[in-house]
């Protein structure tokens, strides 16, 4: 299964979600899929850098280890992240009424069929 087989799977595996995307920590997309467009995914993986590194560090500073998922939820959309390993995300893009929790089960369960090709 190819990485665009596998965002659909993960994002029709989610009510409410629209969108999924593999980000390189440096911003770059990967690949992504979309079945709706509520933000611009572009954008979504350029301030991708940003979040990774400020999530990171505030970890860190509060001693709490490494950072393995974040959310933002806003009244537009929530964006669900987690490593895939030191240099690549996974994000899923959820509408506001969406399962959130589901979305990060899903997220959880789906890097393990991809961190090998990473």
């Amino acid at each position: 299964m190819n990485f665009s087989e596998i965002l659909k799977e993960a994002t029709e595996k989610v009510d409410g979600a629209v969108a999924a995307m593999i980000i390189a920590a440096d911003g770059i997309p990967v690949e992504e899929y979309v079945s709706e467009k509520l933000l611009d995914l572009t954008g979504l993986g350029a301030e991708a850098s940003a979040m990774i590194r400020d999530v990171s560090l505030a970890a860190e500073n509060l001693g709490l280890g490494e950072a393995r998922e974040f959310s933002i939820i806003s009244d537009a959309c929530g964006i669900i992240m987690r490593k895939i390993n030191e240099e690549y995300y996974i994000a899923l893009v959820i509408k506001p009424e969406g399962n959130f929790g589901k979305g990060r089960f899903v997220l959880k369960t789906t890097v393990p069929k991809i961190e090998s090709e990473f």
